[in-house]
């Protein structure tokens, strides 16, 4: 069976709406595929597409952030709704504070799956980049409260604490032998190679609640008995856009 992002990821320049500044939200069955920047108005199309119909499950994939405000009020929704959340590629920013909000949090099974990150930093100004420090206790509080109380202090100073609104605490997946968590400062290159080496990883720091990953195979909708025996209909084509 192909896989859903897979082809979502290949889709993605067609796929994002005109404007090109609003998140893309695409609906398969009980789930629901987040991806592109965060903007204010994202909140109102992810509050109706939970009145619509059930969500349980929220892949978000290849977005860099965004507004803030809008990753809080979605993160509340999927939070209050015991939603589960996965991610695919870079997801970092206000991104990661949408994802942080699932109930079971996974990276997706897929090829590159060793090339997905999550990352953390301070709040800041989208237009002056100055770092908003009457925001970090508020996000600070955040990213303890969902990591079950498990993010390290070392760690979250690392992210609260930065000079430049491109700097960012980074996961990767965990593997044995492996460096996975860094910190890279604006500028830093090449990543992660380029950055500093920290010590603990994704499932210790409450980021993960598993390191299972997550098969997208589980995520499409059963076929009823009159689709039985037929050829699976391609899931992005099947899948609504808001």
């Amino acid at each position: 069976m192909r896989q859903i992002l897979s082809l979502v990821a290949a889709s993605l320049f067609s796929l994002i709406p005109a404007t090109g500044h609003a998140m893309t939200i695409l609906r398969l069955d009980t789930n629901l595929i987040l991806y592109g920047p965060v903007v204010r108005e994202d909140l109102a199309p992810f509050r109706q597409e939970l009145s619509r119909a059930p969500v349980k499950h929220v892949v978000l994939a290849e977005s860099r952030g965004g507004d803030l405000t809008a990753a809080y009020g979605i993160a509340e929704l999927i939070r209050k709704n015991n939603i589960n959340t996965s991610v695919k590629g870079y997801c970092v920013s206000s991104c990661a504070v949408m994802f942080m909000a699932g109930t079971e949090r996974q990276i997706i099974e897929e090829k590159n799956y060793k090339k997905t990150i999550l990352g953390f930093h301070a709040p800041h100004n989208k237009e002056t980049k100055e770092i908003s420090v009457n925001g970090v206790p508020k996000l600070r509080d955040y990213i303890l409260k969902t990591s079950g109380g498990k993010f390290p202090p070392e760690l979250l100073d690392k992210a609260m604490n930065i000079r430049d609104a491109s700097d960012m605490l980074i996961f990767y997946y965990p593997e044995e032998g492996k460096q996975s968590v860094w910190f890279c400062p604006a500028g830093a290159k090449p990543r992660p190679k380029g950055c500093e080496k920290l010590e603990g990883d994704a499932l210790s720091a409450g980021v993960l609640t598993t390191l299972d990953r997550l098969n997208v195979a589980t995520l499409d909708p059963k076929p009823s008995k009159t689709e039985e025996g037929k050829e699976p209909e391609d899931p992005v084509n099947s899948a609504s856009e808001k």
